[in-house]
C-alpha cells in the first residue's frame, strides 16, 4: 500500500472512531449518570463539554491547517482521543469527567478538519460524493457504537471498561499514524485569502447556521433517543440501544443514497428533500412511539435524512473556496459545534422539566428551521 493509500485509510479509520464515540454515549448517560449520583441533565453535560472542545479545536486548527499536513492533525486527535477516553473511564466525579470529554472533543475537531482535507484535496472533481462516503465511516461508527453500549449494559460490563478499551484502540491507531511517513495534502492558500476575508462571505454564515441546526439535532437524537425510547415505549435497555443503532443505520444510508445522488441532485435541493424527510419522520416517532414497528421505520428515516446534509455542506463551501478547504471547514463546522453545545443540552433539559416526548418535539422544530434555512443558499452565492 503506497503512503497516500495508507494515509486515507487511517484517516477513515479516525472517522469512524470519531462516531462509535458519539454512538455510545447517549446509551451510557444513565449508568453515568446512577453512577455518580448526578441528575440525568447534568450528565447530559458531557455531550456539550464534548462540543465544546470539538469548537476550540475547530477555531485552532483552522487557523493553522494552511501550515500544516493534516496527517498531524490526524496524530493530535488520536493522542487527544486516547487521553479523553482514559479519563472518562478513570474519572471519579462529574467535572472531572467533563474535562475528559472535553478533551475528547479537542479530537473531534482536529480529525473533522483533516479528515476532510484529505478528501477533498483527493477527489475535488466529485465532492459531494467522495465526502459522502467519507461520512459514511461516521455513521458506520455511529451504528456501532450503540451495539458496543448494548452489548455491555446487558452484560453488566461497566462504561469505564468500554471507555478503557476505546483508548487502548486510538493509541494504536496514533501509533499507525506516527510510523506513516508525512504526506502533505494541502493547497496553498491563494494570495490575500485568510479568516477574516472569509468571515465577510455571506454564503459561510449560512453554511455554519445549517450545520448548527443540523449537528445540533443530530447529537440530540443520538444523545436522547435511548432515553425516550425507554420511556416512551418501555422498551428494555437492550432494545432501547437497538433502536439507537438503527437511526445511526438510518445516517449510513443516507449518506450512501447522498452519494450516488450527487450527480443527479444538487446539494442544496438534496439537503432540503432529506431536512424534509427527516421532520416528517420525527412527527411520526412522536405520534407513534408505542408501535414499535411503526417507531422503528421513523428512527430509521429520521437518520436517512439527516445523512446527506453534513457533507453536503462541506461540497458546498469547498466548491466555492476551494484553495482554503481547511479554514472554510473550520468556520462552517465550529457552527456545528456550537450546536452540539446548545441543542443536546436543551433536549436533555426538556427530558428533566417536561417529558421525554417534549425533547423529540425540539429535535422537530430545529429541524424544520433546518430545512428553511438550506432554502436561503442560492447558486453562485459567495
Amino acid at each position: 500500500m503506497n503512503i497516500a493509500r495508507r494515509l486515507t485509510v487511517l484517516a477513515y479509520v479516525c472517522l469512524l472512531l470519531l462516531g462509535i464515540q458519539c454512538g455510545w454515549m447517549g446509551p451510557f448517560l444513565p449508568e453515568i449518570s446512577r453512577t455518580l449520583h448526578v441528575a440525568i441533565d447534568d450528565a447530559g453535560l458531557l455531550i456539550s463539554a464534548t462540543a465544546t472542545g470539538h469548537f476550540a479545536a475547530l477555531l485552532a486548527v483552522g487557523a493553522i491547517s494552511h501550515r500544516r499536513a493534516a496527517q498531524h492533525f490526524l496524530l493530535v486527535a488520536m493522542i487527544l482521543y486516547a487521553v479523553g477516553l482514559l479519563g472518562l473511564a478513570l474519572a471519579p466525579a462529574l467535572p472531572l469527567m467533563l474535562l475528559a470529554a472535553a478533551i475528547v472533543g479537542l479530537g473531534n475537531g482536529a480529525i473533522d478538519i483533516a479528515a476532510n482535507a484529505v478528501i477533498v484535496d483527493l477527489n475535488r472533481e466529485r465532492l459531494a460524493e467522495a465526502l459522502n462516503y467519507l461520512h459514511v465511516l461516521f455513521g458506520i461508527g455511529a451504528f456501532i457504537g450503540p451495539i458496543i453500549a448494548g452489548f455491555a449494559l446487558a452484560r453488566a460490563i461497566g462504561y469505564p471498561w468500554v471507555f478503557g478499551f476505546g483508548a487502548l484502540g486510538c493509541a494504536m491507531v496514533a501509533a499507525a499514524l506516527l510510523a506513516t511517513p508525512t504526506v502533505s495534502v494541502q493547497l496553498p492558500a491563494q494570495t490575500g485569502d485568510g479568516l477574516m476575508p472569509l468571515l465577510a462571505r455571506p454564503i459561510l454564515w449560512l453554511l455554519a447556521g445549517v450545520l448548527f441546526l443540523y449537528v445540533g439535532g443530530e447529537a440530540g437524537v443520538g444523545a436522547w433517543l435511548y432515553l425516550y425510547l425507554r420511556s416512551a415505549s418501555d422498551l428494555a435497555p437492550a432494545v432501547a440501544s437497538t433502536g439507537v443503532s438503527i437511526y445511526w443505520l438510518g445516517l449510513i444510508a443516507g449518506r450512501f443514497s447522498g452519494a450516488r445522488l450527487a450527480n443527479r441532485i444538487a446539494a442544496r435541493e438534496l439537503t432540503i428533500l432529506a431536512s424534509a424527510l427527516s421532520a416528517i419522520a420525527l412527527i411520526g416517532l412522536i405520534l407513534a412511539p408505542r408501535s414499535h414497528v411503526v417507531a422503528a421505520a421513523m428512527i430509521f428515516l429520521i437518520g436517512l435524512g439527516y445523512g446527506p446534509v453534513f457533507p453536503n455542506m462541506v461540497a458546498i463551501g469547498a466548491s466555492r473556496f476551494p484553495h482554503q478547504v481547511g479554514r472554510m471547514s473550520s468556520i462552517i463546522i465550529a457552527g456545528g459545534a456550537l450546536g452540539a453545545v446548545f441543542v443536546p443540552w436543551l433536549m436533555g433539559y426538556a427530558i428533566a422539566t417536561a417529558t421525554p416526548r417534549a425533547s423529540m418535539e425540539f429535535a422537530l422544530a430545529v429541524t424544520v428551521v433546518m430545512a428553511l434555512l438550506s432554502m436561503t443558499i442560492r447558486v453562485g452565492e459567495t
